[in-house]
């Protein structure tokens, strides 16, 4: 089935997609985008869906690459109705166009490689934040556990990963050699029994410490550190670190100062990266960490500034 492009861009198609009907091939019927924090289902909302998708659908529902869940094949005059019976589940409906999107997280508040609670963090930011105000363009949020960063934060415009710097205690080591068999990135390596960390190598991951069987590594600090203007799409920007080993209160406020600071500076169609870039990048590092404590931000160097450049 065909579809005139210029459907997309309509004032009406727009404000079906804020709400989140999502326009499809076929004339008049939409898929319902629901908004899904975090990722979890219960089993109890899982019977509702599958009854709403037989009622209203085709018995179907899409999995999307952000977490979210789509029902399809839903005709624009039965929204109503099924909006209802998704509140009754507890279930809303997620937007798209120019607004902040769902909040994604990875399972960091399960894995073995998490260093905070990512389900916690991704749903007090989308609770707080998330809401139906439009925006110059669409603004996406990622929370990953650990610098493997599962739910690609980096290229999203705001994006939170969970960190654990190492530290040695030399007394109780038995010179094992497990934190370096562990290290991915080669950054500890064994020195006279002992382990030696490569600061520059280290990425703060924190799994040496983890597979330390008599403590001698510890976490030094755990937090989290923040990344902003990345994105993906025709034109890609790897985000910029901003402030590092942030408290989950500083995080959720850093992410809602970015957030106000865009909706003020932005231009329309202008992803948050670009804005950065306009204004440049120290002046948005002042304005929006506003209230987080300077010994957490990251000082911006030249080589910094390069990787953020644009890539096609």
């Amino acid at each position: 089935m065909s579809v005139n492009p210029s459907e997309f861009y309509t004032p009406k198609i727009l404000d079906a997609q804020l709400t989140g009907m999502i326009k499809t091939r076929e004339p008049g019927i939409y898929s319902a985008r629901l908004r899904i924090p975090v990722g979890v289902l219960t089993s109890s909302v899982l019977e509702g869906l599958a009854n709403i998708a037989k009622k209203y659908g085709r018995g179907e529902v899409y999995l999307t690459v952000r977490l979210g869940v789509e029902i399809p094949g839903i005709p624009a005059e039965s929204f109503p109705a099924l909006r209802e019976e998704l509140a009754a589940i507890g279930v809303g409906l997620a937007g798209c166009g120019p607004r902040m999107r769902t909040t994604v997280a990875c399972k960091g508040t399960v894995c073995p490689h998490g260093n905070i609670d990512t389900f916690a963090l991704a749903w007090a930011i989308d609770k707080e934040l998330n809401d139906s105000a439009t925006l110059p363009h669409k603004f996406k949020v990622a929370v990953s556990g650990c610098a493997s960063s599962c739910s690609k934060p980096q290229v999203n415009d705001v994006g939170l990963v969970g960190v654990s710097e190492p530290e040695l205690e030399p007394s109780p080591c038995i010179s094992c050699g497990l934190c370096a068999e562990a290290c991915h990135l080669g950054a500890i390596t064994l020195c006279g029994g002992l382990p030696v960390i490569d600061r520059a190598k280290c990425v703060s991951c924190g799994d040496c410490s983890k597979v330390c069987p008599v403590a001698a590594i510890k976490p030094k600090r755990t937090g989290v550190d923040l990344y902003a203007g990345g994105r993906w799409g025709r034109e890609k920007q790897v985000g910029l670190r901003i402030a590092g080993y942030l408290t989950q209160e500083e995080a959720v406020l850093a992410t809602g100062n970015i957030k106000k600071w865009y909706a003020g500076n932005g231009r329309k169609k202008e992803r948050l990266g670009q804005s950065i870039l306009r204004t440049g990048p120290s002046f948005f590092q002042k304005e929006v960490l506003k209230g987080i404590p300077k010994t957490k931000w990251v000082q911006l160097t030249p080589e910094a500034g390069a990787a953020f450049a644009v890539l096609r």
